[in-house]
């Protein structure tokens, strides 16, 4: 079973308690962006969600992060996670982002 295979079993067993949804690294909006409308979707925040993520992780970094770059080794392996009141963000480097509650 692959790593993914795993992550993809794990996430069924607790649906209900996950929210998923992909970043288009193609697209024009950043990485912390699409970050922040997940939050807001999963939690039903009503507040400034961009000043919550800031007081975890620093978004230009995050936007940084798996940019693509030129002429060097693809970042689509990377993941990167940190906890969000409570709950758990992971950003996987192929775009797919995972917010689980963390009871």
């Amino acid at each position: 079973m692959t790593a993914e295979e795993n992550r993809d079993e794990a996430a069924r067993a607790t649906e209900s308690d996950v929210y998923r949804t992909r970043h288009d690294f193609g697209g024009r909006r950043a990485l912390s962006t699409t970050i922040i409308a997940a939050i807001e979707e999963a939690a039903d925040l009503q507040g400034p969600s961009s000043r919550v993520l800031a007081d975890v992780v620093d978004p230009d970094c995050l936007d940084g992060l798996f940019r693509p770059v030129r002429h060097r080794t693809d970042r689509s392996e990377g993941k990167v996670q940190f906890p969000l009141d409570s709950y758990v963000v992971t950003v996987h480097g192929d775009g797919e982002i995972v917010i689980r509650r963390d009871d």
